[in-house]
């Protein structure tokens, strides 16, 4: 036998039913925005925390470039396979531009700086005297800065420049080159050396113009 349910108890019933559901979607639109506000309060601090490394590393880049166009003297006459002083000044400056740009948010930016920092590396390849290892580093260093630059001014980052893609090709051919050389001398036997590597040799590169100074380097 079904009870009949007073008019006031189904209203009371309906009005509570209403009263979960608001309170559901209510306590749903809260949940979202303070997830929203959340995404947004991370965002802005990694955008701080990259805006922050972007400055250190240029600072970092724009001091290198000037302590490398002071380089001057006797030690460019140098060959870049005689350890030279300035290289200790250079790697710190590059050490620390590494370690501030691995905390840039963006992944792109991240690898591009690291491969120029590895082809800044590769300065032997420049040729057989630390003049030209110094424009190898000078050149690169500046390209560092434009596309640093560029992520601050929140531009498309800019592709590699014509001579720095040169500096990649060279740096590979010298790798491959010392490698290939190495091999040579730990097994000289004739019948594992290529007729057509008999004469072949390390790169070779011009030599450096009279004076003591990089800025008239070609």
């Amino acid at each position: 036998m079904m009870i009949a349910m007073q008019p006031e108890v189904l209203s009371g019933l309906i009005g509570f039913g209403g009263a979960l559901v608001g309170g559901a979607t209510s306590l749903g639109g809260v949940w979202l925005t303070l997830s929203h506000q959340k995404k947004q309060t991370r965002e802005t601090r990694l955008q701080e925390i990259g805006q922050v490394a972007v400055d250190e590393a240029l600072n970092e880049l724009i001091t290198l470039g000037e302590f490398l166009k002071s380089v001057r003297g006797e030690v460019v006459t140098m060959r870049t396979d005689e350890s030279a002083e300035y290289l200790v000044t250079v790697f710190d400056h590059m050490e620390r531009v590494q370690r501030a740009v691995a905390r840039i948010p963006d992944r792109d930016l991240r690898t591009r700086v690291r491969d120029l920092l590895v082809i800044m590396r590769k300065f032997r390849a420049a040729g057989v005297r630390h003049f030209f290892a110094v424009s190898w580093l000078v050149e690169l260093a500046d390209e560092l800065t434009e596309l640093l630059s560029a992520y601050i001014r929140s531009d498309p980052l800019p592709p590699l420049s014509a001579r720095t893609e040169e500096k990649q090709q060279r740096a590979i051919q010298y790798e491959l080159a010392q490698r290939r050389h190495f091999e040579l001398m730990q097994d000289p036997d004739p019948a594992n050396i290529d007729p057509r590597e008999q004469s072949a040799d390390l790169p070779r590169h011009p030599r450096p113009p009279s004076g003591d100074g990089v800025g008239s380097a070609p």
